[in-house]
């Protein structure tokens, strides 16, 4: 009994090891050097049945999260950051830097904001209602200020709405521009 017991040990040794070395060279080096540390621990000091517990429910972690590819964003981002450390400081002191991760209706009215020099708008009913687009706009549009009383008008296109007094300044795929006297 206990060389069959030996014998799946070394098997579950050296699986260990293989996912541990394709961490090590295809993903983050200090996971794989932890994922060998935590089932060498366990190996040793844990009964078999705790073992295929812990390396079953370590498994679903590995094939269920997003953890791996997580981890691998983070040190290429890191390792990008470290590689090229004035890069950081260029965006943050760069004009209008980082808005491509806006929604693309708050990309064009930060455009058509720019265009026509506005110094105050407001948006329709309708786009205040998404938040993520009423939060971004005026986030990313300062210090344009957004002001209810304002003559320019955000509306959708979609949401095109006949409003007396208001003629279309501009239009852009996703975004209306309107002017009411």
């Amino acid at each position: 009994m206990p060389r069959i017991y030996n014998r799946k040990r070394y098997v579950f040794l050296f699986l260990l090891f293989v996912l541990a070395w394709i961490e090590l060279f295809w993903g983050n080096k200090v996971y794989g050097i932890f994922i060998i540390a935590f089932f060498i621990i366990l190996l040793v000091f844990r009964p078999p049945s705790f073992s295929i517990i812990a390396a079953s429910a370590l498994v679903i972690v590995f094939f269920t999260t997003p953890t791996i590819e997580s981890l691998t964003e983070l040190r290429n981002s890191n390792l990008n950051t470290i590689s090229h450390p004035k890069q950081p400081l260029v965006n943050i002191l760069s004009p209008n830097s980082g808005q491509e991760v806006l929604p693309l209706e708050v990309q064009e009215m930060l455009a058509l904001l720019q265009t026509h020099n506005i110094t105050s708008y407001r948006i329709s009913e309708q786009m205040e209602q998404n938040l993520l687009i009423d939060q971004r706009i005026r986030e990313a549009a300062w210090p344009i200020q957004f002001d209810t009383s304002s003559s320019y008008l955000f509306v959708s296109p979609h949401d095109l709405i006949i409003i007396p007094n208001c003629v279309v300044m501009d239009q852009r795929e996703d975004v209306v521009l309107e002017y009411c006297h």
